[in-house]
């Protein structure tokens, strides 16, 4: 941090004045010794073997100048990265201290601890000593990152100085001769050994121990430079680069696992070259790789009976690096769509294939949820629905097999991670996020452009199958994830209140005074159809429970203590409307594994624990963490802690389920949770006056959770049970 990266540049003048120098003597020595040789005054055979030495030595003077030319521009080429990547390490160094975090001079990252051994006990407390240390750890690990990048860097100066003053003419008759063809760009220098490397490893040859060593970092360094990137990429072709995608899964998943993590890194290297070069889309390089990729990507790299396509490696290749530019992921989806809808069988599943996407659009949509926007992008059927990415994905898709040799006859059945790709995209897309980690809680208020809302309409609208609907499993948690996002609409509309959700319900969105702040809008009957079909999974169920609840609680914690029945009749009515509705989504569930009575507890004691895991524990998510205010989180915790402390004394399932029952019906949920906001406001519910307030408020909320229920039940009869 405190090197002196000035004198880089001044030792670039040196060697700049050394090769004007090296000049100047080549011109003395040009007109005061060859000239000699080659004037015609010196003739014999003395002549004759000094003329190649006085024209070698001329041609080294020559070398040299180049040689001190290729130092001087690489040693300029490193003040400028160095200087760069040291302004991006002290920002990241600025944010953390911004952020309320001290860097010490070892890069190690720490921040004040209150000493209050009271406040130990306190759950707010510790819910804030984690959301502290987690922080902590993000912005250790950025530095870190940074850091490493640095290294990388340091590694390929040292490379580029060391390459330059190597002679590699094996013919000018020096063996240790200045290097006439010495490369001054740092860039192009480290991008020739990477591709040596790369041609070596393709090749089917093992790199030496040193290479070995030398290679994950120079394939990372390259990773973050867009024309050493695009120059070993265009070097490589798309096929290159798959062969060697293919390659380093063989020697990634061989039996040497000393080696494992350096082949790993060169992987996640090459991904990355990838990356970066593919970022700007209006290069010449771009469509030149593209139409390449094009038709590498439906080429068979396997055998006639066991295919290995080429997108196929290519998006498994994809998988080691977490971000791509918006138009190349939309770009490469597209292409391969259109390859896709020419071979439909084209990526059946015969064995698996380490390393590679046995489905590459899938896997591409899961690579593309770790950019949200470029996944809005590619699903958003847009204001004039001209894009049917979505409807393809969800309605029209044949999804593709695994196949297996039966008796007498080549059997297919579903892929089990089928989907499991788009299930991430529509999160992303939907949300602007990337998708949820488990345990974390979704924002039951998070904000939406009219992009987001209209995938999360369009989702919602092509997975409804009317009152039988099931949603395929790998979707379910992740739609589930998206849908608690959009609980301030769900709330409204699942309560049948709001004349502008259902006016708007056909276009998907509205903006209720063109602030921006967009609004989902879908059919009541197809929202709680599809909410029916994801709640097969109990932690999806559990999601979208914990999210309504948290919302409500919100709702709850906005009523001051002296609020009357009619100035609050909104706010209660819509809280008990959308609950009736979950509980007839939680009884359609229970009557449908009527005969399935271990399926049935089950179901119900994992919707419990997800409810307890998430509302009593909740996990933050990243440095905009959704977290419930104090006294809203209490009123939650007044109905989770009774419910977990119940689980806590039961080790049979039958009994959590009946815990389950109890504390999920709605009845008892507004009850308690009423209860702690009346001791939030301190109203003594004791005395008969505050005993009556509460309880009309509490009515309030359970008259509209009746009407709630019973549209819901509507909308799920004749499910076929």
């Amino acid at each position: 941090m405190t090197t002196d990266l000035s004198l880089l540049t001044t030792a670039a003048e040196k060697w700049d004045a050394a090769a004007k120098d090296f000049e100047k003597v080549q011109k003395t020595y040009d007109s005061q010794v060859k000239s000699a040789g080659f004037d015609g005054s010196w003739t014999g055979q003395a002549n004759m073997y000094a003329r190649p030495t006085m024209q070698q030595t001329f041609e080294q003077y020559t070398s040299a100048a180049k040689e001190a030319r290729a130092l001087a521009s690489l040693l300029r080429d490193a003040h400028t990265q160095f200087t760069e990547l040291r302004g991006k390490l002290k920002s990241v160094v600025a944010d953390a201290e911004k952020a309320g975090f001290k860097v010490g001079e070892d890069g190690t990252v720490s921040s004040a601890t209150p000493s209050d051994r009271a406040a130990l006990h306190d759950p707010d407390y510790q819910a804030e000593l984690a959301k502290v240390a987690s922080a902590r750890s993000d912005w250790a690990q950025k530095l870190a990152d940074m850091v490493n990048v640095f290294d990388d860097a340091d590694h390929g100066v040292r490379l580029a100085l060391t390459t330059a003053v190597q002679d590699t003419d094996l013919f000018d008759g020096t063996a240790n001769g200045f290097n006439a063809k010495a490369e001054g760009d740092l860039e192009k220098v480290e991008a020739k050994e990477t591709i040596r490397l790369a041609e070596k490893l393709k090749s089917g040859k093992k790199l030496d121990p040193e290479e070995l060593a030398e290679a994950p970092w120079l394939f990372r360094d390259v990773a973050q430079d867009k024309k050493a990137s695009q120059l070993v990429l265009d070097t490589m072709g798309p096929d290159g680069t798959i062969e060697l995608a293919n390659r380093l899964n063989g020697l990634a998943g061989s039996g040497d696992k000393s080696h494992k993590e350096a082949y790993d890194a060169i992987r996640s290297g090459l991904a990355g070259t990838v990356s970066a070069a593919t970022e700007d889309t209006k290069s010449p390089f771009y469509e030149k790789w593209r139409e390449g990729l094009r038709k590498a990507g439906t080429k068979n790299f396997g055998g006639e009976n066991d295919p290995v396509y080429g997108y196929q490696s290519f998006v498994g290749l994809m998988e080691h690096n977490k971000r791509y530019g918006n138009q190349f992921l939309n770009d490469l989806g597209d292409d391969i769509i259109a390859a896709e809808k020419k071979d439909k069988a084209i990526w059946t599943k015969w064995r698996d294939h380490p390393g590679t996407a046995s489905d590459p659009l899938d896997h591409l949509l899961g690579v593309m949820s770790g950019n949200p926007e470029a996944a809005t992008s590619f699903l958003d059927p847009g204001a004039e629905g001209k894009n049917d990415h979505l409807e393809y994905l969800l309605k029209k898709r044949e999804w593709p097999k695994v196949a297996m040799n039966g008796p007498g006859a080549l059997l297919s059945r579903n892929d089990p991670t089928s989907q499991a790709g788009l299930g991430l995209a529509i999160e992303a897309a939907s949300t602007g996020r990337t998708p949820l980690a488990d345990g974390a809680q979704p924002d039951p208020e998070a904000r939406h452009n009219e992009a987001q809302a209209r995938v999360m309409h369009d989702t919602i609208e092509f997975l409804d199958q009317g009152t039988s609907t099931e949603v395929p499993a790998n979707l379910r948690r992740p739609v589930a994830n998206a849908l608690a996002q959009y609980t301030v609409d769900t709330h409204d509309i699942l309560s049948s209140t709001n004349a502008d959700m259902i006016r708007n319900a056909e276009r998907g969105y509205w903006d209720p005074d063109g602030t921006g702040k967009i609004h989902m809008a879908v059919r009541r009957d197809h929202l709680t159809q599809v909410m029916r079909g994801l709640s097969e999974d109990p932690d999806a169920y559990g999601t979208l429970h914990s999210a309504e609840t948290d919302y409500i609680a919100r709702e709850l914690d906005k009523l001051p203590g002296d609020a009357t029945r009619d100035s609050i009749s909104s706010t209660l009515g819509k809280s008990g409307a959308a609950l009736g509705a979950y509980s007839a989504i939680r009884e359609d569930i229970s009557n449908d594994h009527r005969s399935q009575a271990y399926a049935n507890a089950d179901w119900k004691t994992k919707v419990a624990y997800h409810i307890i895991g998430g509302l009593v524990t909740p996990l933050p998510v990243g440095p905009e963490a959704f977290r419930l205010g104090d006294g809203a989180q209490r009123l939650v915790d007044t109905w989770a802690f009774s419910m977990a402390n119940d689980m806590k004394a039961q080790a049979d399932a039958k009994a959590n389920a009946e815990i389950s029952d109890h504390y999920l019906d709605a009845t008892n949920q507004l009850t308690l949770m009423v209860d702690g906001w009346a001791k939030e406001h301190q109203i003594d519910t004791r005395a008969d006056a505050g005993k009556k307030h509460v309880e009309s408020l509490t009515l309030q909320m359970l008259s509209n959770f009746t009407s709630g229920n019973k549209l819901a039940s509507e909308s799920l009869t004749d499910t076929g049970n």
